[in-house]
């Protein structure tokens, strides 16, 4: 995905209690999930690693149990699935359509 819709409403209130660190790794792993269109891998340590937080390990995990769910697979966001499904839908529809 090279797009994806940002309510800034929505994000503003779901964290405004979050710290600085915390949002900035907030930001990058919802980038990193939607350039990859992929759950974030269960290492907190990777995930930190994959969005240039190495030293900020314990914000990224942080952030990673407030906003996301553990899987067997790994990270996973409910809002960025959705996100990727409408664009997905939108995708064959215009496939179907050419």
């Amino acid at each position: 995905m090279n797009y994806y819709p940002f309510h800034l409403g929505d994000y503003a209130t779901h964290t405004s209690h979050i710290e600085p660190l915390e949002d900035l790794a907030y930001r990058r792993m919802l980038d990193l999930y939607y350039l990859g269109e992929l759950q974030l891998p269960a290492d907190p340590t990777e995930v930190a690693r994959l969005i240039r937080m190495r030293a900020n390990v314990g914000e990224v995990e942080s952030v990673l149990r407030e906003f996301f769910i553990l899987t067997d697979i790994g990270w996973l966001s409910e809002r960025c699935e959705a996100e990727i499904s409408r664009m997905r839908e939108k995708q064959a529809k215009a496939k179907s359509s050419a």
